[in-house]
């Protein structure tokens, strides 16, 4: 077995706790001082809002009940849009307030194609992704891909050196037999190629949940990305579906999520370790950018105390740091 060192800690994106500059910047002193090596902008609001607020700013969508409507006759509007993400920002400042010296900052994207899948272009939901932008390949491609490739433009100016696409949806979307919704391998391939390519940074995708064979070996073969991230605490399925021939074949790295992003609860070390170890055998050792399953956002109502739930959150991330710098 090969190890490829350093193995460096990193974090999904997301917080229990609500937005504030003030918690941006606690966040960013308690990654520094956990040893998280490529910290994310906290994510305190939920990762749609983020990328879609701008749009119900400018007019061109509108929310009722917690859904996103576009007004499909003003798609081209959000050309026009300016990408600005306020914890992105926070989290730059806090470097030099604080003197935190990071090597390396992670930027969490909403990626197209999730985006599409929460943006309704029918006010009957029932529909569900039939009802929604993604259902318009046509769009997707020329309207929301530019949008978000800006977004990338801009995290990358405010000196963010790794870029990781979050796109849960592709999860459904890819099959292990076959791609829903008229999708395609090369339209998926191009779309993220579009995004990332010739980008000055590290580039990667995170999908949550379970993981078909055939969307491990599509997005291993894709040109653009450099690192995989995938769940494995809470869905120890996608253990099956790692194989480090493919890894090594496009030259990828596996950067597994070893601790739940879903159970309020630090995991004891032995299993945790138990679980890396396993990850290290199946990946040959081209693992980085250890991580939990996804973010901890989920485990904001698991208590009552939201101050509790954040520091179970810090506390995750310390054992991973422990575990990581222990075995490799």
């Amino acid at each position: 077995m090969v190890m490829l060192l350093p193995i460096r800690t990193s974090h999904v994106g997301s917080f229990p706790l609500d937005y504030s500059r003030e918690n941006v910047y606690m966040i960013m002193r308690d990654l520094r001082s956990i040893g998280i090596d490529a910290p994310p902008y906290p994510q305190l609001r939920s990762f749609i809002d983020i990328y879609l607020q701008s749009l119900v700013d400018e007019g061109v969508a509108w929310t009722r009940d917690g859904f996103y409507f576009i007004n499909i006759d003003r798609v081209d509007d959000i050309r026009k849009i300016k990408p600005k993400v306020l914890e992105a920002e926070d989290a730059v400042e806090a470097l030099g307030k604080y003197d935190l010296g990071f090597k390396w900052l992670r930027a969490p994207v909403t990626g197209v194609f999730t985006l599409a899948s929460r943006l309704y272009i029918e006010e009957d939901i029932g529909k569900g992704l039939y009802a929604t932008l993604i259902s318009r390949k046509d769009l997707v491609r020329d309207v929301l891909t530019p949008y978000i490739r800006s977004f990338i433009e801009y995290l990358l100016g405010l000196g963010y050196n790794i870029v990781f696409l979050d796109e849960p949806i592709l999860g459904v979307i890819v099959g292990k037999r076959r791609i829903i919704l008229g999708y395609t391998e090369d339209f998926i391939a191009d779309t993220i190629n579009y995004l990332l390519r010739n980008i000055n940074a590290e580039r990667g995708i995170h999908v949550c949940g379970r993981i078909s064979g055939k969307l491990f070996e599509l997005l291993a073969s894709i040109e653009s990305l450099d690192i995989l991230n995938f769940e494995f605490y809470d869905t120890r399925e996608n253990l099956d579906i790692i194989n480090h021939e493919t890894l090594e074949k496009y030259d990828k790295l596996l950067a597994p999520g070893i601790v739940s992003a879903k159970k309020p609860f630090v995991e004891e070390p032995d299993k945790i370790r138990k679980l890396f170890n396993e990850i290290i055998r199946l990946a040959s050792g081209r693992i980085d950018l250890v991580s939990g399953d996804c973010g901890f956002a989920g485990l904001k109502d698991t208590l009552d105390d939201p101050l509790e739930t954040y520091r179970i959150s810090i506390e995750k991330l310390k054992r991973i740091v422990s575990i990581v710098r222990e075995l490799s």
